[in-house]
């Protein structure tokens, strides 16, 4: 149904966590590259990181402005 979010699989949801934990409160977002280092030292891959990204921001739930990430209201 339109309007809806598309679900994602829970290792996307885990990154999701990771982001909002990783983005400080007096900003929007984080750099692409800290975005991927900060799952990074959550145990994720550099490639599962990388599609992690990917994944959240084809469904949605993320999106980039420049090369920061931010997190979908």
């Amino acid at each position: 149904m339109e309007g809806e979010e598309t679900p994602i699989p829970p290792y996307a949801e885990d990154s999701l966590d990771v982001l909002a934990d990783a983005i400080p409160d007096d900003q929007p977002g984080i750099d692409a590259a800290a975005a991927r280092k900060a799952l990074v030292d959550e145990g994720f891959t550099r490639a599962d990181a990388t599609d992690a990204l990917e994944l959240l921001e084809m469904r949605g739930y993320v999106y980039r402005v420049d090369s920061e990430v931010r997190i979908t209201d």
